[in-house]
């Protein structure tokens, strides 16, 4: 029996926040396991369900990039994923360096939310396509040198798999090599890279090879 992907939800704004819980409770494999209003509610939320995921609002009392790095030191982290309204590419950074793995923008309508949702819990990040082309664009403008260089040709090989949405497990199968051998060549990418996670990783990379 295939597990449902458990969510907290956390929003100052209680009609879209219970928007949000319905438009999750359209899908059967989607189970919303607590809702809250701040920071401080995230963090309890976090520590006290363990959900598989949890979405926080940026601008909420107590700050939602501060619960995401709060969140992310726990011993048993869920992924954190930001619904916001906020476009600003600063907002973006902070919540990917505090560890956020998925910026969604609020607006986005229920199968686009229900498909991010599984689409972080699949492939371990997603950002608005919007938002990764012009976060792509600031990075090219900030970096020169082609930071993909050092990479080995097993990392680079696992890197553009990575970036294809594929998970370790399946990237160690098309690589005929251990899951354990993949976690150790994504540990290097993101080493190299200079990033926190998957995604930015994928960023760089899109940015650098293009669609793959």
């Amino acid at each position: 029996m295939v597990e449902k992907i458990r969510v907290a939800v956390v929003d100052d704004h209680s009609l879209l926040r219970a928007g949000v819980i319905r438009a999750l409770a359209l899908d059967g494999m989607i189970e919303v396991v607590g809702e809250g209003a701040s920071a401080a509610d995230a963090i309890e939320l976090a520590k006290r369900y363990e959900p598989d995921l949890i979405l926080l609002d940026i601008s909420m009392p107590g700050d939602g990039i501060e619960a995401a790095r709060v969140i992310c030191s726990l011993p048993v982290p869920p992924q954190v994923v930001m619904l916001t309204v906020s476009e600003d590419d600063d907002d973006v950074t902070r919540a990917l360096e505090a560890g956020a793995v998925g910026y969604l923008l609020k607006g986005i309508n229920s199968p686009e939310l229900i498909a991010a949702v599984k689409s972080v819990k699949a492939e371990g990040s997603f950002i608005s396509p919007n938002l990764a082309l012009r976060l792509l664009s600031s990075k090219a403008r900030s970096e020169a040198d082609d930071p993909l260089s050092s990479l080995s040709e097993s990392e680079e090989r696992t890197l553009r798999l990575m970036s294809s949405g594929f998970t370790n497990r399946e990237i160690g199968e098309r690589m005929n090599v251990t899951e354990k051998t993949i976690k150790f060549h994504v540990g290097n990418i993101l080493r190299k890279l200079n990033v926190k996670n998957r995604l930015e990783a994928a960023l760089i990379a899109k940015r650098e090879w293009g669609e793959l």
